[in-house]
């Protein structure tokens, strides 16, 4: 069996401020940091084979993080990168709102119908995402596999593991900073979700 632990990256400068990141980056907060060592400490006895992270710095900063003081290998691969947002990426979202009401409405609330003036649609991310899970899936027949990734792709394999349409995007768990989804492939290719957005490691910072 092959497990794949999916985690969302620490809570960033950017996120605080509810500005949109896409493909750029901000730093991880010490928030961020904290929930992301309290994820390692809940996943220690985890023997992973590999750590999978986007090109993005935070995926990078939270899988160390996260790995602590084992040497695990960490692959950087786009494939695994957060959906792109064009010109919006650094703005807040009031600021887009005020601007491209529509669009930003179509985007939280109609993907299927979302049109980007730049960067990715929901259909490329789809693709994409199915391109990473299948990847992992090729080169991993059993054990334990880290992807450190971004809410909206982590959102977007979960639709497809549950085979809906675009239309259904945002009608899965929320992915909280350092959240836990758990995916387990059977040798038959068949996926099953063990766990999805689970934050309850975050409960344990106050102790360390």
């Amino acid at each position: 069996m092959l497990y794949l632990y999916i985690v969302r990256h620490g809570q960033t400068v950017w996120n605080t401020e509810k500005r949109m990141q896409g493909l750029q980056d901000s730093k991880v907060t010490e928030k961020g940091l904290r929930h992301a060592r309290a994820l390692g400490e809940r996943v220690k006895d985890i023997d992973f084979e590999r750590i999978y992270i986007s090109t993005s710095k935070r995926t990078e900063d939270t899988a160390k993080a996260i790995a602590g003081t084992r040497d695990i290998p960490i692959v950087k691969d786009a494939l695994f990168c957060e959906m792109a947002l064009g010109e919006w990426e650094g703005k807040k979202q009031e600021e887009i709102e005020k601007a491209e009401q529509e669009r930003l409405h179509a985007y939280f609330h109609q993907p299927a119908a979302y049109e980007p003036a730049a960067g990715e649609s929901f259909a490329e991310l789809e693709t994409r995402a199915k391109e990473a899970l299948h990847m992992l899936i090729r080169r991993h027949s059993s054990g334990h596999i880290l992807v450190v990734s971004h809410s909206v792709f982590i959102l977007m394999l979960l639709n497809i593991v549950k085979q809906r349409e675009l239309t259904e995007l945002w009608n899965s768990s929320y992915i909280h900073d350092t959240s836990l989804t758990v995916l387990a492939v059977d040798e038959n290719g068949n996926i099953t979700i063990e766990k999805e957005g689970d934050g309850s490691h975050r409960d344990m910072i106050a102790s360390l």
